[in-house]
């Protein structure tokens, strides 16, 4: 995935009901039977939605239930996360702010930071989304143009190995990466990364046990007011 991939594009889209044994089957066969509602939304539009999706089904809005989910553009990465499971239609709703308030955000770095913290309470999520600029992180700092060397051939796994062995063999005084094969650059990236848990993308890396983030530095309410206050 491209770094912030279809920005104008992106939500996530949840599924109401109060169908009774309604589930991820019957939204897929019959989209009608419920209501499809693209977040973030202002809290009043977002409650408003709710009430009229209750009404048109003849229900009381704390009837209707998240059912089903689909990550649009940016929120791909998140597909693993079970909304309906642990998330209410609020803290869906800030899932969905929390990443659209900073454009900077790469979703896959951020769940995967959080999933290797094993973060998953939905306000402790929130949390690590709003610092995001102090995960480890680290972009390429001389990256390599994989056409131009005529690595293009390279696979995924290979080009990631490389990239990162070429990062750290500069950075280690006892190596002189100009003198290092593609070969020894591959296994010294690999070795690396299995060794330290590191998470290799194309434009970076991380390290997700480097430094430690405040999982409970904004209350709930803080939260929703820098998010959702306008």
């Amino acid at each position: 995935m491209e770094p912030n991939e279809k920005t104008d594009q992106s939500a996530i889209v949840i599924w109401v009901t109060a169908l009774e044994g309604a589930s991820f089957e019957t939204y897929r066969n019959d989209p009608s039977a419920g209501a499809e509602i693209h977040l973030p939304l202002a809290p009043t539009a977002l409650t408003d939605a709710l009430a009229r999706e209750a009404g048109r089904e003849g229900v009381k809005p704390e009837s209707l239930r998240l059912c089903a989910w689909e990550y649009i553009g940016r929120f791909a990465p998140f597909e693993w996360i079970p909304l309906g499971e642990d998330y209410t239609f609020e803290e869906a709703n800030l899932l969905a702010a929390v990443v659209m308030h900073n454009p900077e955000i790469d979703c896959d770095v951020l769940f995967q930071y959080c999933d290797l913290r094993e973060i998953y309470d939905p306000i402790e999520f929130f949390n690590v989304a709003l610092q995001y600029d102090a995960l480890p992180y680290h972009k390429w700092s001389s990256p390599l143009d994989f056409g131009e060397i005529g690595m293009d051939d390279l696979g995924l796994h290979e080009k990631c190995d490389l990239q990162l062995g070429w990062e750290l063999a500069g950075k280690d005084d006892s190596r002189n990466r100009a003198d290092m094969s593609v070969e020894e650059l591959i296994d010294f990236g690999d070795t690396e990364a299995e060794e330290r848990d590191l998470e290799v993308w194309l434009h970076g890396y991380m390290d997700p046990y480097e430094g430690d983030i405040d999982t409970a530095r904004y209350s709930m309410a803080e939260i929703v007011s820098k998010l959702l206050s306008n």
